[in-house]
């Protein structure tokens, strides 16, 4: 057991500095040899991408993310359950939640990162069980982004669903002593999410949440409003003075 806990430290902590790579920065130097951090919302992560740049360039950051945190916890699962049956599970979400962790809070970046949900959508995208339904998920999202502006609430929107359904399925096939450890992670990957979007949720209780027309970034067609109107200055004041970490849309 003491091996178990060092080898999975050991991944925890390699977990994190896996995180701390973040496709917007990349994508968007490469494709437009600019800083993300210092386009639309300032927030290195995917709806960003989508506000500043393009739908393609949002969905390639959202499909890197994705594997960034899916692909080590699936790598995770594997080695774990093979050293101890049931416990690949347990490995399974600590390493993709410590991920989502270096992702929104990346020493090399000063702790400036994204807010996680592309990290999340890979925790459950490449789970052996869940990765159907986190497709299905998916869509029914992306077909309420045509209609509903207020990005952040679509992406909320499918972490708790995927948290909910993968809290039922455990609570049905898992002993608690293996039921709530995996629980317990989840959850507070949901509540960090949350903590992670909380200007967010203060600017749409006070009428002033920026909005994206995923539509017209869908179709192509340049966003007249977004163009002409800058981002009200309250809103940047608002920004600047978050403590230590915030950057406005996911």
């Amino acid at each position: 057991m003491i091996k178990i806990a060092l080898l999975l430290s050991l991944a925890v902590v390699l977990g994190y500095f896996i995180g701390n790579i973040n496709f917007a920065r990349i994508f968007a130097k490469a494709f437009a040899g600019k800083d993300i951090t210092k386009m639309g919302s300032k927030n290195p992560g995917t709806m960003n991408m989508l506000r500043s740049r393009n739908f393609g360039e949002a969905l390639l950051t959202l499909v890197f993310e994705a594997i960034k945190s899916g692909v080590p916890a699936l790598i995770a699962y594997f080695i774990f359950e093979h050293m101890q049956v049931g416990f690949g599970e347990i490995a399974y979400f600590t390493v993709a939640v410590s991920v989502v962790l270096g992702h929104c809070y990346p020493v090399f970046y000063k702790y400036k990162g994204g807010k996680g949900v592309a990290c999340t959508f890979g925790m459950f995208l490449f789970h052996h069980i869940f990765w159907w339904v986190s497709l299905i998920a998916f869509a029914v999202c992306f077909v309420l982004f045509l209609f509903v502006k207020y990005a952040f609430l679509i992406t909320l929107t499918f972490v708790i669903s995927m948290s909910v359904y993968a809290t039922i399925y455990f609570c049905l096939t898992l002993s608690w002593e293996w039921f709530v450890p995996i629980i317990v992670l989840i959850w507070l990957n949901f509540a960090f999410l949350l903590y992670m979007h909380r200007s967010n949720i203060k600017r749409l209780a006070a009428g002033r949440e920026n909005e994206i027309n995923f539509r017209e970034k869908l179709f192509g067609k340049k966003n007249k409003e977004e163009t002409a109107q800058p981002e009200p200055q309250v809103e940047q004041k608002e920004e600047e003075e978050e403590v230590f970490h915030d950057h406005g849309e996911e």
